[in-house]
C-alpha cells in the first residue's frame, strides 16, 4: 500500500475534527476515500453515491493534479506520495 495525503474540502473539515489534511495508507482512490471513514463514519457517504461506484456529481477528486475522470476514475492506482485534492462544487448567484 502506498502512503498517500488528502487534501480536505472545508465541509468535511468538521467531521476530520479540524483537519486540512490526512494521509493514510490505500492502493486506489476509492481505498483512501473509505479510510476516511476511520475519522468519521459519514464522510464517503457525503463523496459516494450509495453504491460506491461513482463520486456524486458534486464532488470532484484529483491525483496530483489530474482529474480522476482521465486516470481510471475510483479505481485510479495511488502512487506513495500521491496527493489527493476532494474539491465540492458550490453554486451561488
Amino acid at each position: 500500500m502506498s502512503v498517500v495525503h488528502i487534501n480536505l474540502p472545508v465541509p468535511l473539515r468538521k467531521l476530520a475534527k479540524g483537519a486540512t489534511s490526512i494521509e493514510c495508507q490505500a492502493n486506489t482512490v476509492l481505498d483512501a476515500l473509505l479510510k476516511l471513514d476511520e475519522i468519521d463514519a459519514s464522510i464517503s457517504a457525503r463523496l459516494l453515491e450509495d453504491d460506491r461506484s461513482a463520486l456524486k456529481r458534486y464532488i470532484n477528486v484529483y491525483v496530483d493534479g489530474k482529474h480522476i475522470s482521465k486516470t481510471g476514475g475510483l479505481q485510479t492506482t495511488l502512487a506513495n506520495s500521491s496527493k489527493l485534492e476532494i474539491v465540492t462544487a458550490f453554486a451561488g448567484g
